[in-house]
């Protein structure tokens, strides 16, 4: 069956047909030719001619032109745009040319094992390239240390591997001709922070060895590449964003699961509807791929896919998540690239550029949480000519049902911008104390480290976690602090989740241990549920056994937020708007058991757990009273409208900039003692800030007409996780106040 075929099936059933809220086509586009002067070494071309490639795209003969005369160069396109080659030929040219060398950094490490098979196929006969990351057995570690002048690897292992060991890299630093950043878009807050501080490790010490790299970055469309890119390294980079290779003609369904309840705007879930569209795209012999969100629904909708089908198709469909063994995951990897494989159910693992073959259909479980993802994940088909279908299912929050009203958002918007904060003293700190033992810093490290590197290293000194030595400033504690940085996490120290019959099963920030892994909570472990016997402050220890006692748990927390600085200030109509430091407290003082299938409360009990206490940026907003008054607010009703809006302004943040609400904190309150109004706040949730504020804060007329956009569009009518509820609200979601949210806004905006 056709495309068209499958879609018409949909708009007929008389079940599924009323779902179907969108359907939109894109044109397919010719590919556009360049050609490079002088042409790449004879054994390259040889190898490209071989891999069936002729010419050039346009933005790839620009990339290789721009890389060959040194500059920092980022190449922003879409999927299958052959962005590797970018990277690719100039490191077999310089391979070949010049003896030198080439450091890859992928996000994971399913990708880099990918990209090893395409390096492999251009490559020379002087080209050796080795993977280097976790899954490498010991054995060959020092084998390609000593041999492999091409590595690819993953910046935790950069920091915690090579960084610290980098005298044995020497040979690979002396000759480092090129750093190539792959997925540049998927390094943003936290992580993106601290990955700019081990790059900026590996610029110093390959400084020191003799080299001067070349960076390399390619990435989805995103609003900002350069300046990301920028602000990674801390260096001009050069931008190519014109896409000129071919694609082919797209068909976006977006899907609305039905509406359950009026009142409450309680909607299908939405797996099940993302199952059965998959499920049909596979037997109409379409090869298709479902993006299912966490691993429980791969796995879920796997086994459901299976049992609706034929014997034939169910024995071609297959899961892929993280948690398998590598051999498993390469299994899946050659067979959807062999087309052995007719579909597929995944998390985000298969996002990124591996290339899984000739897919034709993509099933998005919920939406992504950027357009720079839905692109992606929709881009996973149709990768040359062909004719493609992406189908968005949509889930109940503020963004995928934001998205099902104005489907214009979602196909016309630019990409949102990706923030990062390497400057942030929280984050550079302890990279700070990483280069003290990777090699004395001497003040020419402020050029690495950038402003406020001099007060830092004085600090640290003055803590006794840096020495000083003949000028020289030394690391004073002896093994490498790298280890006990976690890159991913969110700042304040990692827990270990041990199961007292199978040992160590995770780790959990701290910023996530007191409400999540509290004494008591039942927490959810790749599908599985474990109940937790105890939460060892001291010793940074979860104990947990896994048992699923038929409740789950939900904390509260108690907040105080006091004003430290602000910054800048404006109006917006009535209101005021402001973006400052804070210094927030949070306080877990107790949890409810409720039932799963009814969301009863079963029992509620006090929690003794400290405060976490922290500073970062926010951006507020100021109401003057008269206003709920002249927008018909009962003075009752005050606090729930400012939550509501609160919490409505958080889901619906991440339309304009990449991030998702659990980076993300706020705080509403009638009287706030250093604003004297009614406020509401919305603030980073990582120590020191990520860069979020600043840009909610210019963009805060756009944000606070979305989040009106969110509160007018919802069927509901107390309020529902489409418009004002929240899965991370310390108070219960109590008080809220949709409708006073919707007045109070459109006063404002009017």
């Amino acid at each position: 069956m056709t495309i068209d075929g499958v879609i018409a099936g949909w708009e007929t059933h008389p079940d599924r047909g009323e779902s179907i809220v969108n359907v939109h086509h894109e044109n397919g586009r010719d590919a556009i030719w360049d050609d490079l002067d002088p042409p790449p070494p004879p054994a390259v071309v040889q190898n490209l001619l071989e891999l069936g490639i002729e010419r050039l795209y346009r933005h790839q003969a620009a990339a290789i032109r721009s890389a060959r005369t040194g500059a920092h160069t980022v190449v922003a396109a879409g999927t299958a745009s052959g962005k590797s080659l970018c990277y690719q030929l100039p490191i077999a040219e310089s391979v070949e040319e010049a003896d030198a060398t080439a450091i890859l950094i992928y996000p994971t490490k399913a990708l880099s094992r990918d990209q090893l098979r395409g390096l492999a196929g251009i490559g020379t006969e002087r080209m050796t390239a080795a993977a280097y990351d976790g899954d490498t057995p010991a054995d060959e570690r020092r084998w390609i240390r000593d041999n492999a002048n091409v590595v690819l690897t993953n910046p935790d292992m950069l920091h915690v591997g090579m960084l610290p060991n980098h005298p044995g890299w020497s040979p690979l630093l002396r000759r480092l001709r090129y750093i190539v950043i792959d997925e540049l878009h998927s390094l943003r807050g936290s992580f993106g922070s601290h990955a700019a501080l081990v790059l900026r490790r590996l610029r110093r010490l390959a400084a020191a060895a003799g080299s001067d790299p070349t960076f390399l970055f390619t990435s989805a469309t995103i609003g900002n590449p350069g300046a990301l890119a920028s602000a990674l390294i801390g260096d001009r980079v050069e931008v190519i964003d014109q896409d000129a290779a071919p694609a082919g003609p797209r068909t976006f369904v977006l899907w609305n699961p039905e509406l359950e309840d009026v009142d409450t705007g309680t909607r299908a879930p939405s797996l099940p509807d993302s199952t059965a569209v998959f499920t049909d795209l596979v037997t109409a012999d379409i090869p298709s791929i479902l993006f299912a969100g966490s691993r429980k629904a791969t796995e879920l909708s796997a086994m459901r896919a299976r049992e609706r089908i034929d014997d034939d198709h169910a024995g071609r469909i297959a899961a892929y998540r993280a948690g398998y063994l590598p051999e498993e995951r390469r299994r899946v990897e050659d067979q959807l690239a062999s087309g052995d494989l007719l579909g597929v159910t995944t998390t985000n693992a298969l996002e990124l550029g591996i290339d899984i073959g000739g897919l034709e259909g993509v099933v998005m479980n919920g939406f992504p949480g950027t357009i720079s993802s839905f692109r992606q994940q929709s881009g996973r088909a149709g990768r040359k000519s062909e004719r493609a279908i992406a189908v968005l299912v949509a889930g109940q929050d503020q963004l995928d049902q934001y998205y099902m009203h104005h489907p214009e958002e979602l196909f016309g918007r630019a990409a949102e911008a990706v923030v990062i904060n390497p400057h942030n003293p929280a984050i550079s700190a302890p990279h700070v104390e990483c280069a003290a033992h990777e090699a004395p810093l001497t003040p020419e490290d402020r050029r690495w480290f950038g402003e406020g590197f001099e007060e830092l290293v004085t600090r640290l000194v003055a803590e006794d976690r840096l020495g000083i030595r003949e000028g020289r400033i030394f690391w004073k504690g002896g093994r490498s602090p790298a280890s006990s940085i976690d890159l991913r996490g969110t700042g304040g120290g990692i827990y270990s989740i041990v199961d007292r019959d199978e040992g160590l099963i995770g780790s959990v920030d701290e910023s996530r241990a007191f409400s999540q892994t509290h004494a008591g909570a039942v927490y959810l472990h790749q599908g599985d549920a474990y109940l937790v016997a105890g939460l060892d402050v001291g010793r940074r220890e979860v104990s947990v056994r896994r048992e699923d006692p038929g409740y789950y748990t939900q904390t509260k927390v108690d907040k105080d937020l006091i004003v430290s600085d602000v910054t800048d200030s404006s109006s917006i109509g009535p209101i005021g708007r402001y973006h400052g430091t804070v210094e927030v407290e949070s306080h877990v003082v107790e949890y409810r058991k409720k039932a799963i299938r009814t969301g009863a409360i079963l029992d509620t009990i006090p929690l003794d757990l400290p405060p976490r206490r922290f500073h970062t940026e926010a951006v507020w907003y100021t109401f003057p009273l008269a206003i709920f008054d002249e927008a018909g607010v009962d003075q009752l009703d005050v606090p729930g409208t400012l939550h509501a809006m609160e919490h409505c302004a958080i889901g619906i943040l991440p339309v304009l900039a990449v991030c998702d609400r659990w980076d993300i904190g706020g705080l509403s309150t009638v009287l706030h003692p250093d604003t004297g109004t009614p406020v509401f706040f919305v603030y980073d949730g990582y120590p020191g800030g990520t860069g979020i504020a600043p840009l909610a804060y210019d963009m805060a007329e756009r944000h606070l007409t979305a989040t009106l956009e969110a509160l007018r569009d919802c069927p509901c009518e107390t309020g529902c996780p489409s418009c004002v509820q929240s899965p991370k609200c310390g108070n219960f979601n109590e008080p809220l106040a949709t409708a006073g949210a919707r007045r109070v806004l459109s006063l404002v905006l009017a």
